[in-house]
């Protein structure tokens, strides 16, 4: 995988801020009643639309993973390996 150009990222990354502000500035100017009716339209749109979603849950949780493999970036806490993880503990009650 090819990262994209560090100058694309940057302003990739700025476009998206933007739209995060916006949209929170958006949020907290109307009612309470506008904004869940609009969240609510959204949803149901995609319920409606997901047939037409080329991909499933698995496929994409793989896609995604790949992708962070190959990009060698972590993101979150490591995987434990299966030496450490404690067992789970037992019910003393029983």
């Amino acid at each position: 995988m090819i990262p994209p150009d560090p100058e694309f990222r940057q302003q990739n990354r700025r476009e998206r801020i933007w739209f995060v502000k916006k949209s929170a500035d958006w949020v907290r100017s109307v009612p309470n009643e506008v904004w869940s009716e609009r969240q609510c339209a959204l949803i149901n749109a995609l319920f409606v639309n997901r047939a037409n979603f080329r991909l499933n849950k698995e496929q994409y949780l793989m896609m995604i993973e790949s992708a962070r493999r190959k990009s060698d970036r972590r993101k979150g806490s490591p995987v434990m390996p299966s030496r450490v993880m404690m067992a789970p503990k037992e019910d003393p009650c029983r």
